[in-house]
């Protein structure tokens, strides 16, 4: 396995300017700057100064029971047990809980939060372990109901569950069926070409789920199973135990939603100030808080007396749901800006890793740490990744191309197969068309005289020439295309793994392709970066045999 690690830019104003500029931009950061040792020293400080030992005792019977129900490994419960050390701390990461794991960059999170918590721990000389915060209580079914591969011929596939989901459903709430989890593994069967590690694969996935597991429960497993060898710690906020230690940022969020508001339309302002649109469209009457009925989410928004959810209609004072919460905590979620305040109050958090758009948000929930009395924690932008599987690695080699040619999306038909055919013949067909309007308009300049109708029909003429000429060059180019289908298909093999529908790999494809060439053990050795002097890497690797 083979891996090159360079810098690129995102494409997130914010998210660029934290990790190119953050002189510019460290205010709307609490000054945390990542690439700092002593950031992360006071941090640790104030975490083990504030963090109370009932806490992490509560959490860590509540994520033992967890681990054993996921089937988590040796390394990762040893993981869970260091956790539970009095002066342990936390890099968290999360991801919506998608199928087969959803797009790569969940597993780029998890392993730059591996990396990262094993240099703190190193140089801060404590315990401080990776967590794998899964977003179970996410309800937007559309965004993680499906994965991509690439297929038999070469081209991206979507794999969709036939489970439907109900509006605002948790997936924490919602049961796959058998049916359900065969459908997408036949679908994954019939597209994956016939790899030498392909059935080793569909079956851990497949032996992954249990009867009446949820999307997110199968995706814990998953992960579990494909990080095996890693020592990382699984988080699920909708257990009912974490649910109860977590009531406390609730019911804080409803009993000072005008402060909160307050202080979100003061970080609103300042990122707006430092010249970026905010990365959430502000919601002013979403209290930040959720309702959960009957497992479906709803927007608890103020309605001067109180609060009503938003979308379902029941209603009630401040002290009806305080009421509630304080009796069953798991009738409660947060919204992506008070989710970091719950992961501060419930984990040891010593810092977060996230993607851009994580990177970009963080300065508008920090108004809502303000409201809690909080300081947000050090942000770091996990590292980018590309995999490419012995197949790809083998057809690159075969056509001379390099991996630093190929960083950003192109055309390797036009650029390589094609290019001593068709931009030639393009010269050819212009220069025969120049020479048709030329005598066009000599023959213009000679009858014209006779009325506008020579000029129509000239102008008729030159159109029909040109559709002419243009059809006899697309035919001429399939012709070409057809003598050279196996340099063709290969080199869009290469694209289609490297970006696949012209999108990054690591958004678009899960790593079912990758799995099936590789196999299981192949995941272990994935690079975990850990420098945190360099934010932001991209890594290049290269899973060949």
């Amino acid at each position: 396995m083979k891996c090159t690690v360079y810098e690129a830019p995102t494409g997130n104003p914010l998210a660029d300017a934290h990790l190119f500029s953050f002189d510019r931009v460290h205010h709307l950061y609490d000054d945390q700057d990542p690439r700092d040792i002593a950031t992360y020293r006071a941090r640790a400080a104030d975490i083990l100064g504030t963090y109370a030992p009932d806490t992490r005792a509560s959490l860590v019977q509540a994520l033992r029971s967890f681990h054993d129900e996921i089937g988590a490994s040796p390394a990762q419960n040893r993981a869970l047990d260091r956790l539970a050390q009095p002066d342990a701390l936390a890099v968290v990461t999360g991801q919506q809980a998608g199928l087969f794991t959803g797009p790569i960059y969940s597993l780029a999170k998890a392993l730059t939060a591996i990396g990262v918590a094993r240099e703190l721990e190193r140089r801060l000389e404590r315990p401080v372990v990776p967590v794998f915060w899964i977003a179970s209580e996410d309800h937007d079914a559309e965004e993680v109901n499906h994965a991509h591969v690439v297929d038999r011929l070469g081209e991206v596939a979507r794999i969709e569950l036939p489970h439907r989901f109900q509006p605002h459903q948790m997936m924490y709430c919602a049961a796959l069926t058998a049916r359900d989890v065969r459908a997408v593994l036949n679908q994954a069967d019939a597209r994956l070409y016939d790899a030498s590690h392909k059935l080793e694969a569909l079956h851990a996935v497949w032996s992954a789920w249990r009867e009446g597991d949820s999307l997110a429960m199968w995706f814990a497993r998953t992960m579990a199973r494909l990080l095996a060898e890693q020592g990382l710690v699984f988080f699920d906020p909708c257990l009912p135990s974490i649910r109860r230690l977590a009531w406390p940022v609730f019911r804080r969020a409803l009993e000072g939603v005008e402060e909160v508001e307050r202080r979100l339309d003061d970080a609103y302002a300042e990122v707006e100030r430092a010249g970026f649109v905010p990365e959430v469209v502000r919601d002013p009457r979403h209290s930040t808080v959720f309702a959960v009925i009957d497992g479906k989410r709803f927007v608890l928004e103020t309605n001067g007396r109180g609060f009503v959810a938003r979308g379902h209609g029941e209603a009630g004072e401040l002290s009806k749901w305080l009421e509630r919460g304080d009796v069953d905590p798991t009738g409660f979620s947060a919204n992506v800006l008070l989710r970091p305040v719950v992961q501060d109050v419930v984990l040891p958090t010593l810092a977060y890793v996230g993607g851009p758009s994580e990177i970009a948000y963080y300065p508008l929930a920090r108004g809502v740490f303000h409201a809690h009395g909080r300081r947000m924690p050090p942000v770091i932008l996990r590292q980018r990744m590309r995999l490419v599987p012995p197949s790809v690695a083998r057809l690159l080699r075969k056509h001379d191309l390099s991996l630093d040619e190929l960083r950003d999306s192109c055309d390797l038909v036009a650029t390589r197969a094609m290019a001593d055919v068709a931009e030639p013949l393009r010269r050819d067909i212009d220069g025969w068309m120049e020479r048709v309007r030329s005598s066009l308009r000599s023959l213009e300049a000679s009858y014209g005289a006779a009325g506008p109708d020579v000029r129509a029909i000239l102008e008729r003429h030159e159109q029909v020439e040109e559709r002419a000429w243009r059809d006899l060059e697309r035919r001429i180019v399939r012709a070409w295309k057809r003598r050279r289908q196996d340099q063709i298909r290969q080199l869009r093999q290469i694209e289609r793994c490297l970006f696949p529908d012209g999108y990054p790999q690591e958004r678009r494809l899960c790593p079912l392709n990758f799995w099936s060439e590789v196999g299981t053990r192949a995941f272990s050795e994935l690079p975990t970066w850990s420098s945190i002097s360099q934010m932001g890497p991209v890594l290049d690797i290269v899973m060949d045999n």
